[in-house]
């Protein structure tokens, strides 16, 4: 007999799995866990994206190159309704190339909604508000964008 999964363990599914495409390089896998006009605001860092597939070329374009680990930590998932809700995700992560590391932590806050697809019920991600927390430490020469203003900042 078949369990039915709760819709705060499918949304838990979605972010964790979101993290781990990061992690594995396999950005193309995202396009599973976001609306096709998603909005992802990484203000200070990537920017504003608008549609999966200039998030997957930003986040690819940014971290493709290197080796990252984003471990998710506290969260909280509130149901706004039948077919959407909010989600707050605690991350640490860290960035590596060669001899280079760059560790920081984030909090993402997402929204989603309910679709159902031949495989059955999903949550996607619509809108992703990335705030970066803290002071990052190491080398942001390693990506291929610039950081330095941004890191700046944070140590202000």
């Amino acid at each position: 007999m078949a369990g039915t999964t709760s819709d705060h363990e499918l949304i838990r599914n979605t972010i964790a799995s979101i993290a781990i495409s990061f992690d594995v390089k396999k950005f193309e896998d995202l396009r599973n866990f976001l609306t096709g006009d998603v909005v992802a605001d990484y203000t200070g860092s990537l920017g504003l994206m608008e549609g999966a597939d200039a998030v997957i070329e930003g986040l690819s374009n940014a971290i493709g190159h290197i080796s990252t680990f984003h471990g998710l930590t506290t969260q909280t998932i509130h149901l706004t309704s039948d077919d959407t809700a909010e989600a707050t995700t605690y991350c640490a992560a860290g960035h590596f190339l060669g001899d280079k590391s760059f560790l920081a932590e984030a909090r993402y806050f997402d929204k989603l909604v309910k679709v159902v697809e031949q495989d059955g019920v999903k949550w996607k991600i619509s809108y992703r508000l990335t705030t970066m927390m803290g002071v990052p430490r190491g080398d942001v020469s390693m990506f291929s964008i610039d950081l330095n203003e941004w890191a700046d900042s944070l140590k202000a």
